[in-house]
């Protein structure tokens, strides 16, 4: 909901929703240590009047709304402008909210319930509600409530979580005091741990006290004694790790899928969603993953995922999205696992949902923020898969034929491939870069070899994977002639030799190209080619009616610059400074240079830096802005329209581009322009042949809005050209409204 609000001020890159996901964790962290420290420092009456206050305190700040005025920085990161707005809007409401789950489990261990001891069924409950509110929120919440109304129940909801927690701390109040309240069993489930020397480095060595817990494990059936144990620091750590690992995980394989393989709306809630199921299963009260099975079966997906990686395989879709959901899964089942396998007892609950949420927070923080400032492509996420190849070993408590499986096959024969692959594309162009990445690699798989107790071949063999991943590159092979990461991508620029064409990719989505015959040069290629719609739509003008202004919100490589003429004035709006720095890098591209006209490229969201434009200034608008194969939904709201109209001239025209694999923007459009009493225009161009492809054309799909239907001048005699038909199927989008599943090709839109 959060991050939706923002969009009209940052736009739906796949960074913008890790950078909120890493704030949330952060907030969890907090909320979790709040936790720890009242129960290490109060009583529980104590820590009920304090909670009771806290809880109280969000009220002001509800419901939950993100100040538009607000603007982002035009040309720096604004990683850390959006942290700053998410602590100002939300962060005491998901501060207090976060307190809830370790709170009220450790007061539920306080009581003489039966159930007490294991209180740790509670954390499944907690992120069960979690997964349902991810799986929800696009299927049930968005289509059917505006961003005002979720606020508002989302505030309600708090007042009902505010109500309950509040009638439990009565209840804490009148039971006993707890130096008269019987004392819980420990946990009778058996928890067998696989790591070996969990008590490591600062454990109590009294033999006596260490007897004496050992009996009372073995009385009551517990087979891991340390639980019993104050958490050393080589325990601490291990959590920390086994956290760390899937959170990294989940942000890594959420920007690699949705930038690199395909941008298929909504696919975030997945990986997350996957993310909270294995915390469910793992923390179960009776567990039923076959666990050995997993942790011998790990090794192969992660050598097989990162290859894939590796020699960019991206095609068929239906296979890779699957498989590497498939090998989260498995991975984030077995470190999780783990985690529920060392779970303490309750004297020290807190304190392990403290350390898990550090683990949260340093994989949050190692994609959202460092990774794009260190590496230039999504290098994290083979690299935490090389970590958690590494650091996985055979459990003590696996059965022989799993322990063999792993020890003689798998785990031997993932690494061989790996190793082959990374000797295969060692390239010794790279040796200097991503040293600080290379760096920060290292020292985590010192962390881990040491955490662990891990076989010394295993640190030599980290190493030489961590430096050769780095130094791997296929760019020859496939062409590549540069690769450029930034907060809103990675983008490649491409040698097509079978065409002798320079493109540029965002992820896997085409943002232009280039013919490099001299002849071609200043064809426009690909949705703009002159055969196309916008060809059509420039030849349409006669002399006199030549547009003289024209704002274009979108660079991609500059290619709409090729219908330029002089005395016309031409101006793009583009968010992402490295896209202007690779369109006007004349070794690829010179649309910008040949421009017959003269042309500006102004720095920013296109929405907020086009508002600042005169009124009535452009005779033509071009809504082309894509986060890789998406238009960003706030570019076109109810409220946008609104915004390029007061910037077009009277018999002006505005062209949006709506090409799209997986949404129907068509009829959204056609509700705008019934909604603002618009005049419209559209055509899908689908089926092109064989040699339109050869010489660089595209399929597109385009709608043309004026306020007088004669404005499209010869376009309304044109066939090819028709009115979207009215409907009132399609809810007018807004900033507060919109429905993404409601226009998805698979739902038939």
């Amino acid at each position: 909901m959060v991050a939706k609000m923002i969009l009209p001020l940052l736009g739906g890159a796949p960074s913008v929703w890790n950078t909120c996901l890493f704030f949330f964790q952060a907030a969890l962290l907090l909320g979790y240590g709040y936790s720890h420290l009242t129960t290490s420092w109060f009583s529980v009456r104590r820590q009920a009047i304090i909670h009771s206050i806290l809880l109280l305190l969000p009220l002001g700040f509800l419901p939950i709304s993100v100040a538009k005025s607000w603007v982002p920085p035009q040309e720096a990161n604004p990683i850390s402008w959006l942290l700053a707005l998410l602590l100002l809007s939300v962060g005491l409401p998901f501060f207090v909210v976060a307190t809830s789950a370790p709170l009220v489990q450790k007061w539920f261990a306080d009581t003489g319930h039966p159930a007490s001891s294991d209180p740790y069924f509670l954390y499944t409950a907690s992120n069960l509600g979690s997964m349902l509110g991810v799986l929800s929120y696009p299927i049930l919440i968005e289509p059917n409530f505006s961003l005002t109304q979720q606020s508002w129940l989302w505030a309600i909801a708090y007042g009902l979580l505010a109500l309950s927690t509040l009638v439990c701390a009565v209840f804490l109040w009148r039971s006993p005091e707890e130096g008269n309240r019987t004392s819980p069993q420990p946990t009778t489930n058996k928890i067998p741990l696989s790591f070996p020397a969990w008590r490591g480095w600062g454990a109590d060595k009294d033999n006596s006290e260490e007897e004496e817990l050992n009996n009372l494990a073995e009385n009551s059936k517990f087979i891991n004694p340390n639980s019993f144990l104050p958490p050393t620091i080589q325990q601490k750590t291990q959590w920390v790790l086994l956290s760390f690992l899937p959170s990294s995980l989940l942000l890594g394989v959420t920007t690699y899928l949705t930038t690199d393989i395909a941008a298929i709306p909504l696919l975030w809630a997945i990986p997350l969603a996957i993310y909270l199921l294995t915390f469910i299963l793992t923390f179960a009260r009776k567990p039923r993953l076959p666990h050995n099975l997993f942790g011998a079966i790990l090794p192969v997906f992660l050598a097989i995922l990162t290859i894939l990686f590796l020699i960019q395989v991206m095609q068929p879709i239906w296979v890779l999205f699957p498989l590497h959901l498939l090998g989260f899964f498995v991975a984030a089942c077995v470190f999780h696992g783990e985690l529920a396998r060392s779970r303490p007892s309750t004297k020290y609950l807190t304190n392990f949902y403290l350390w898990i949420s550090v683990g949260g927070v340093l994989g949050g923080l190692f994609n959202a923020i460092a990774a794009p400032l260190l590496f230039q492509s999504v290098l994290e996420y083979p690299l935490i898969m090389i970590l958690s190849l590494l650091l996985w070993q055979t459990p003590k408590d696996a059965d022989d034929s799993l322990s063999s499986l792993q020890r003689r096959f798998t785990f031997p024969i993932s690494l061989g491939l790996l190793i082959g692959t990374l000797l295969v594309g060692f390239s010794g162009n790279h040796l200097t870069s991503n040293l600080i990445g290379n760096f920060l690699a290292f020292s985590l798989l010192i962390i881990i070899f040491y955490s662990f107790n891990l076989h010394p071949i295993r640190l030599i063999i980290g190493l030489f994977l961590i430096f050769f991943i780095s130094q791997f590159s296929i760019g020859s092979l496939g062409g590549i002639l540069d690769t450029e990461r930034s907060f809103f991508g990675v983008y490649r620029v491409l040698n097509d030799r079978r065409g002798d064409y320079h493109s540029l990719l965002h992820g896997t989505i085409l943002h232009g190209k280039q013919s490099l015959t001299p002849e071609r040069r200043h064809e426009p290629l690909t949705y703009f080619h002159p055969t196309g719609p916008i060809g059509q739509l420039f030849k349409s003008f006669n002399t006199n009616k030549h547009p003289s202004r024209v704002a274009v919100l979108g660079l991609g490589v500059g290619t709409l610059a090729a219908y330029s003429e002089p005395e016309q004035q031409w101006t793009f709006y583009e968010i992402d400074p490295t896209v202007e720095k690779l369109a006007r890098d004349t070794r690829y591209f010179t649309f910008l240079q040949d421009s017959k006209a003269p042309l500006s490229v102004v720095l920013g969201d296109a929405r907020s830096r086009f508002s600042e434009a005169s009124d009535n200034t452009y005779n033509l608008i071009f809504m082309d802005a894509f986060s890789s194969d998406s238009v960003p939904i706030h570019l076109i709201t109810r409220e946008a329209i609104q915004l390029y109209l007061s910037k077009l001239t009277q018999d002006g025209l505005i062209v949006i581009n709506i090409s799209n694999r997986f949404l129907n923007l068509e009829p959204v459009l056609g509700a705008l322009a019934q909604d603002l009493g618009l005049s419209t225009l559209r055509q899908r161009e689908v089926n092109i042949s064989e040699y339109e492809r050869e010489i660089g054309k595209s399929p597109s799909h385009w709608v043309l809005f004026a306020r007088n239907e004669r404005d499209f001048g010869n376009l309304i005699n044109d066939s090819r050209w028709q009115p979207i038909p009215q409907t009132k199927q399609v809810p007018v989008w807004t900033d507060d409204f919109s429905n993404i599943f409601r226009v998805l090709r698979a739902f038939g839109a």
